[in-house]
C-alpha cells in the first residue's frame, strides 16, 4: 500500500472507499450494458449501436478509471477487499428463481388470470415440461460446480 495520508479521518476514508466501490459498480453496469447489447437474449434491452472499435475504447476507458480507483485507494492505504459471494452460488439462486417462475405457469396459478380450458391446461403443462427439462439440468450442473468449488 502507498503512503498513508493523514489529511483524511477514518470516516472520510470509509466514505472514499464506499464511493470507489460505487463507481466500480457503475463501471460493471457499463460492462453489463456492453455485453447485453451483444447478447442473444430473447428480450433484448439494448440496441447494439456500439461498434467493435468503440467497444474497445469504452473497455479501455473503464480499465483506466479502475486503475485510478486502485491508485486512490492505495494512496490512502485502503484495500478493495476480497470477493465474498460465490459465483456458482449466485447462479444457483438465480436458477431457483427461474424454477419458481416456471412453476407459476401451472394452471392452478394461471387461473388467477382467467379460466384455463382443458387444452390450455395441457398446453401449460407442455410449456412447463419444456422449460423445466432445461432449467433443472442446468441447475444440477451448477450445483455440482458449487459442490466441487467448496471442496477445493
Amino acid at each position: 500500500m502507498g503512503d498513508q495520508s493523514n489529511s483524511l479521518n477514518g470516516s472520510q476514508r470509509q466514505r472514499l472507499l464506499i464511493t470507489c466501490k460505487h463507481i466500480d459498480q457503475l463501471l460493471r453496469d457499463i460492462e453489463a450494458t456492453l455485453n447485453a447489447a451483444t447478447s442473444k437474449g430473447v428480450f433484448p434491452s439494448y440496441i447494439n449501436d456500439i461498434g467493435p472499435e468503440q467497444r474497445e475504447e469504452i473497455e479501455e476507458q473503464v480499465a483506466k478509471l479502475r486503475q485510478k480507483l486502485l491508485e486512490v485507494l492505495d494512496s490512502q492505504s485502503l484495500s478493495p477487499g476480497e470477493p465474498q459471494i460465490s459465483a456458482a452460488h449466485s447462479i444457483d439462486v438465480g436458477l431457483t428463481f427461474i424454477e419458481v417462475a416456471i412453476e407459476e405457469l401451472a394452471p392452478r396459478y394461471m387461473r388467477g388470470y382467467g379460466p384455463v380450458s382443458e387444452p390450455g391446461t395441457a398446453e401449460l403443462h407442455g410449456i412447463m415440461t419444456k422449460l423445466q427439462s432445461v432449467s433443472k439440468g442446468f441447475h444440477r450442473y451448477v450445483r455440482e460446480l458449487a459442490e466441487h468449488a467448496q471442496q477445493h
